[in-house]
């Protein structure tokens, strides 16, 4: 990817996104089609695109924060689940992945649980759970059977390579462009900033 580009119009900002998606085409898309369509790094690899992707269209630096932002600001353009689950999408599939090697399993403060569940399918499907068919849309929480207690948001990684692809094309066309261009380039300087570091050689 390189260096991320400073900004004087808006425009300039287009052909460094269209390469963010050549190279979602190129490094996870192809995800889909191994075994067990690797679903941990499916979803830890889109939800640090969404970071960065984040990053740059806010400027913010907490990583909850401009995530967070993304989501509910223009991934909720391709499907509103985005908005209303940016928190428990954030907590379950970006924080879970990252530190942990599989999403997390969140509890509220009644003590419902809500589970992590990806399938590779279409937005609305059906799919297998246990011994059971199951009806799922993608970021709608599902009752799992064990009375009001437990629950599941289903993810279709397929759904989320595709909405993170769209997402793009929504960024390019976002306004307005004074407070783009302001927010990537704050976002700009800070990932172009070397890294203090004790390193000797």
């Amino acid at each position: 990817m390189g260096k991320v580009p400073a900004l004087t119009a808006w425009s300039e900002a287009e052909p460094y996104l269209r390469n963010l998606k050549e190279t979602i085409l190129a490094d996870i898309r192809p995800l889909l089609g191994m075994p067990g369509h690797a679903p941990f790094a499916i979803t830890r690899e889109v939800l640090s695109y969404i970071d960065h992707l984040g990053h740059l269209y806010s400027g913010k630096g907490s990583v909850r924060d401009r995530s967070q932002g993304y989501l509910e600001a223009i991934l909720q353009r391709i499907d509103p689940n985005y908005g209303r689950r940016a928190g428990e999408i954030y907590q379950m599939y970006r924080c879970g992945p990252v530190h942990e090697f599989k999403p997390k399993t969140l509890e509220n403060r009644r003590g419902q649980l809500l589970h992590w569940l990806c399938y590779v399918g279409k937005r609305t499907d059906t799919i297998p759970i246990g011994s059971c068919s199951v009806s799922v849309t993608h970021l709608q929480p599902v009752s799992t059977g064990s009375g009001c207690k437990e629950y599941a948001l289903p993810v279709s990684t397929t759904c989320l390579i595709d909405d993170l692809l769209a997402s793009i094309e929504e960024f390019i066309q976002s306004g307005p462009e004074d407070e783009r261009v302001t927010a990537w380039n704050r976002a700009a300087r800070e990932l172009n900033a070397p890294q203090p570091s004790d390193f000797t050689v």
